[in-house]
């Protein structure tokens, strides 16, 4: 799966948590502009973990680690290239 397969894909899926038809890429997802409350955030978790085959670790969870699709989608595939649940977004 190419980057453009997982952007639409999490971008789908961010549209489908929201109940709205489509999301830009730029929406910012959380922080002070975000569209995501906290639940909603932890749905999209799970979901992404489950269709993406990733691990969330307790230092990938941050605001800016979940800021946007752009961030989710590099999040990704960094974890894709990496041993299951070894990433940091801390890099990016």
């Amino acid at each position: 799966m190419n980057r453009e397969e997982i952007e639409r894909k999490v971008m789908a899926i961010v549209a489908q948590l929201l109940g709205t038809p489509e999301v830009e890429r730029s929406t910012w997802l959380l922080g002070p502009q975000g569209v995501l409350d906290s639940v909603t955030v932890v749905r999209l978790i799970a979901w992404l973990e489950q269709e993406f085959q990733v691990s969330f670790d307790e230092e990938d969870l941050t605001i800016e680690s979940l800021s946007s699709v752009d961030r989710i989608v590099s999040f990704i595939e960094e974890s894709r290239s990496l041993p299951y649940g070894t990433y940091s977004g801390m890099e990016h």
